[in-house]
């Protein structure tokens, strides 16, 4: 069904039935004569109050004029709603287009440049070589049979909702003239039990995206297709509607995909769930995600501190209990600390407020302390890339130095002792600190140490040849 510019139709919203006008920018509502009083007296209250008339539906739901079918407005609640002339302007967030009635939902398959190359394309054909055939300018290409190019299920949850997650290569042959004879695409693959809850729809693209950005360690990754699919009697699944994300443009980075910047699906075999998991609960630390792999190479007060804290963020989650300390060390500490509560027991005001800061400062490790223990708990994994980096500048991998540039600059940066001097290695050290994360994250899930050097060596290009 061709894809239009501009939908008009109808749709109920507050019990009155709407006139809309669509242009994949913006929702105008247009109420029929005898509401329009009614309408009216909305603007007025929002006037009179001073409060904004605001979106109080997550979604929206009506039928297209011009082709009959469903469709669905995604809202952001709370939002402010624009009126001119009785007329409502509503900003949409997304839009779900069904090819013909409303369908519950079981299914998303998610594409886009990233996904075809973390679940290679190339897996899914061969090239039949016949000399005597080539010649001829006769070349035979043979896909790979369904079952070859689909990977095991994974299974994560969502507002308590089972999802599993898996990957496939779609495969589409066309005789048409500006038509590629065939098109390979990779798809990832999220599936679950019937919902209309398309606040959860959403939820599942927003995870989705931010999956492939995690893998390709950089924002602007592109999902070009999302198609929703519903579970039919013969337990196939029949594609029943289209999403569209109207915030969410990318520009795709073709360059650094075919460079090979990501960490390809074969790495996280099995352990898809996991990730996707702490994604959807908000536990795994990706704030400091550069926009662009150009903005990966640049480094700023801003990022310093990101990536830093990003470190310290993981570090508490994946080793709960700290850094390992001696007896010795343990005992002075609660020593000191109960010194500490018998001042704080007899002060006041200020006094008291600043031995409770101190009392609670023992025992904290500090940053370079951190590095340090990960660095001899990961040696096997990061030892090859932070030797490898040093060595190229001359310098040499000392895991506790590193550490304690990191703290002095990251210090000066959050404190605004910005006409101090950049401490000197803190850069280099700041470029293998984001390597670390990754292994750090990556064991954590359960990886095998050379899946997660491999993933580490393609997604930062490191060019370092990995023996299994």
């Amino acid at each position: 069904m061709e894809e239009l510019n501009i939908y008009s139709g109808k749709l109920k919203y507050k019990d009155i039935c709407f006139d809309f006008v669509y242009d994949k920018q913006e929702l105008r509502l247009i109420p029929p004569a005898d509401k329009r009083s009614e309408v009216r007296r909305w603007q007025l209250m929002e006037l009179s109050g001073g409060a904004l008339l605001t979106m109080d539906s997550p979604y929206l739901e009506g039928s297209i004029n011009e082709t009959g079918q469903n469709i669905i407005f995604i809202m952001r609640q709370g939002a402010s709603i624009g009126n001119y002339n009785y007329v409502l302007f509503v900003k949409v967030v997304a839009v779900i287009l069904f090819t013909t009635e409303k369908k519950m939902i079981n299914r998303i398959d998610f594409t886009g440049p990233e996904i075809n190359a973390i679940h290679s394309v190339g897996q899914a054909f061969s090239v039949i070589y016949d000399e005597e055939q080539s010649q001829k300018g006769i070349v035979s290409i043979q896909t790979t049979e369904y079952e070859k190019t689909i990977t095991d299920k994974s299974t994560f949850n969502v507002n308590d909702k089972a999802v599993s997650v898996h990957f496939s290569i779609g495969r589409r042959v066309s005789i048409g003239i500006q038509d590629a004879p065939l098109k390979l695409t990779s798809i990832m693959i999220f599936e679950f039990e019937s919902t209309d809850d398309y606040d959860f729809i959403l939820r599942l693209y927003r995870i989705a995206k931010l999956f492939v950005q995690y893998l390709c360690y950089r924002q602007n990754v592109v999902i070009d297709a999302v198609e929703l699919s519903e579970l039919m009697d013969d337990e196939n699944y029949n594609i029943c509607a289209k999403m569209q994300i109207l915030d969410d443009y990318s520009q795709c980075e073709e360059n650094t995909i075919k460079d090979g910047r990501y960490i390809r699906q074969c790495y996280i075999d099995g352990f898809e769930g996991k990730i996707l998991s702490d994604i959807a609960s908000n536990t795994i630390y990706m704030r400091h995600l550069p926009e662009t792999y150009e903005a990966s190479r640049h480094s700023d007060a801003a990022n310093f501190v990101m990536i830093t804290a990003a470190f310290e963020w993981e570090f508490r989650r994946i080793f709960p209990e700290g850094v390992k300390k001696k007896d010795a060390k343990l005992k002075a500490e609660a020593q000191a600390s109960q010194v500490l509560q018998e001042i704080i027991d007899r002060s006041s005001g200020e006094l008291k407020s600043i031995y409770k800061y101190m009392q609670k400062s023992i025992g904290l490790s500090s940053l370079n302390n951190k590095i340090t223990f990960v660095g001899k708990k990961l040696i096997g994994i990061i030892d090859i890339f932070g030797k490898h980096l040093y060595h190229l500048n001359g310098e040499e991998l000392d895991y506790y130095k590193m550490g304690e540039r990191l703290s002095q600059q990251r210090n000066n940066f959050a404190h605004e002792n910005l006409d101090k001097e950049f401490v000197g290695l803190a850069l280099l050290d700041l470029v293998f600190l984001e390597n670390i994360l990754y292994a750090m994250q990556l064991k954590y899930y359960g990886l095998e140490d050379v899946k997660i050097k491999n993933g580490i060596n393609e997604l930062f290009d490191k060019n370092i040849m990995v023996k299994e």
